[in-house]
């Protein structure tokens, strides 16, 4: 069976969405599967050995191409080249991943109108799979891509799931000599996708000196990098780590003894990996499946499962003492 996936961002979300890989593997061992992506975030899929190709797309950089029809039917060409499919799964659900999907070739699946991003993209389907909202994101794309090829899928599928990120021998070596062989190695995600889902940097500081331990801060902007800084100037225990690619970021969680952060995808990258987690949610729903070793934090907020409140900042008051209680659960096993 020859199937392909479409999930072009974001980074977390192509995460999350890559667990259903191991569900269609475990049925389906001599299956071949495409994911189609934005290129931008297309190195988190590299290594895996469940995917035979990665299609890399640049939708963004499309609008500024000229001439645009010319620029529009060379991606035509390219992608429409990789089909045809028996499947085709849009595990993004809105129009652009739609309209991928279609040109790819193939029957094609898509959330139904209950759940999809844009409403619209349910024109480019054949068929649409209602799947629970309140699900977590990562059960809803497994189910999603289960029911799309005649597949069940169950929760406690992923709970936990097997680990399924993958990097180079050499992705190490940009990180190597940050971690410590005397002390845990802890590595903090200052930063997310939206202001309201961070934890504020003081926050962090206070977490660094109840811990003690190698605190290492990884950072993909220079806004986080300032906040990364600013958190290592205020507390001993605390290193920044280099810029770094997908890769290399894997390699170095891949590596960690626990990473604490919040609704985003290097933290979600642990959780993939069967690293120890700690993620904080605050006004965004609980997108992973926690297990014995990745576990949460939530605040009181009423959660919006379609729309998150952007007012809502109650993810920096939850108290640096109870991250580190958590914390040292997950470190001693007790």
């Amino acid at each position: 069976m020859n199937i392909a996936l479409v999930r072009l961002t974001s980074l977390g979300d192509i995460i999350l969405a890559m667990s259903s890989l191991q569900v269609i593997r475990r049925s389906l061992p001599e299956c071949r599967i495409t994911w189609v992506a934005d290129q931008r975030f297309a190195e988190i899929l590299d290594h895996h050995p469940d995917i035979q190709q990665v299609v890399k797309v640049d939708l963004k950089g499309l609008k500024s191409r000229r001439p645009l029809a010319a620029a529009l039917a060379a991606a035509y060409r390219t992608l429409a080249a990789h089909g045809p499919f028996d499947a085709v799964i849009d595990l993004h659900g809105m129009i652009k991943s739609a309209a991928v999907a279609t040109v790819l070739g193939g029957p094609r699946y898509g959330f139904s109108r209950t759940i999809r991003k844009e409403s619209l993209a349910g024109l480019f389907y054949n068929h649409t799979i209602p799947v629970p909202l309140e699900e977590p994101a990562t059960c809803r794309y497994a189910t999603l891509a289960a029911r799309s090829i005649g597949l069940e899928f169950r929760p406690s599928d992923l709970s936990p799931p097997q680990p399924y990120l993958f990097w180079g021998p050499e992705d190490g070596a940009a990180t190597a000599g940050y971690f410590s062989g005397e002390r845990r190695n802890i590595i903090f995600v200052v930063g997310t996708s939206a202001g309201y889902k961070n934890y504020p940097a003081e926050g962090f500081v206070q977490l660094a000196e109840l811990l003690g331990e190698n605190i290492l801060v990884c950072h993909g902007n220079q806004q986080e990098r300032a906040v990364a800084e600013q958190i290592a100037e205020q507390s001993p225990h605390v290193r920044v780590l280099p810029p770094l690619t997908l890769n290399q970021l894997k390699a170095a969680i891949g590596r960690a003894d626990l990473v604490i952060g919040g609704d985003t995808g290097p933290t979600h990258i642990a959780w993939a990996c069967g690293i120890p987690s700690i993620t904080l949610f605050g006004a965004t729903p609980v997108c992973i499946c926690p297990t014995e070793r990745n576990l949460i934090l939530e605040t009181a907020s009423a959660i919006n499962l379609r729309k998150p409140d952007s007012r809502d900042d109650s993810v920096s008051r939850i108290p640096a003492e109870e991250i580190a209680r958590l914390a040292r659960k997950l470190l001693t096993g007790s």
